[in-house]
């Protein structure tokens, strides 16, 4: 009975994407829970596929400008599956699992993330290094959350990094910058500390306006 497990499956489907969508935090973390194991558990790659994408835009529009929202999705035990998202060989998915782990690094409440790692630091560029421009705004706000608000060697080591990518190509520079500044807005004294920074800083200035607003 191909049609009657096609329409069981569709609205299934309908089922959690409603629950997803509830104003009411404890239906849509249920909701969360159930498609992380419907992830797990399936074997057909287009609905998947579709589940994933909605399951990765919940996740974001969850934890979006909310701090309990953050820490629920954190929880849950989701967030290393939103990770493993980024190496899906679907653009869609890629996509809305960079946007939600955008969304969830923003927060003050999301995991710490060791970028001296050298696997860390390597995936870090590798986002820096993409055209998606989720993919450079995700590096940035990684950076700037384990950055936090205090200088140290970590943050004077990824500032030199960043400053090195400068000579690379359109778009990697056009990422790295964007990632200086979210760094330095967080920190400002990083742009003056032992004086080492500042003609760097005053170069960007010169060949990005968002320095100039700092």
């Amino acid at each position: 009975m191909p049609t009657t497990t096609s329409s069981s499956s569709d609205n299934r489907q309908a089922d959690v994407f409603t629950r997803l969508s509830s104003s009411d935090p404890e239906i849509k973390l249920k909701a969360l829970r159930e498609v992380k194991n419907q992830i797990i558990g399936n074997h057909d790659s287009d609905e998947c596929n579709n589940i994933l994408v909605q399951f990765a835009a919940a996740l974001g529009s969850f934890a979006c400008g909310f701090e309990a929202g953050v820490q629920a999705v954190v929880d849950a035990g989701v967030f290393l599956h939103l990770l493993r998202l980024l190496t899906n060989p679907d653009e869609k998915i890629v996509d809305a699992g960079a946007h939600s782990l955008r969304m969830i690094f923003q927060s003050n409440v999301a995991p710490k993330y060791d970028f001296l790692q050298e696997k860390n630091m390597e995936f870090l560029f590798s986002l820096l290094n993409s055209e998606n421009e989720n993919f450079s705004g995700l590096a940035a706000s990684i950076i700037a959350h384990a950055c936090g608000t205090s200088v140290d060697q970590r943050l004077l080591r990824v500032l030199e990094k960043l400053v090195n990518l400068l000579d690379g190509s359109p778009s990697q520079r056009e990422a790295c910058l964007e990632s200086l500044a979210t760094v330095l807005k967080n920190n400002p004294e990083a742009a003056y500390l032992e004086g080492h920074y500042s003609k760097s800083v005053f170069y960007c200035s010169h060949k990005n306006q968002k320095f100039v607003e700092l």
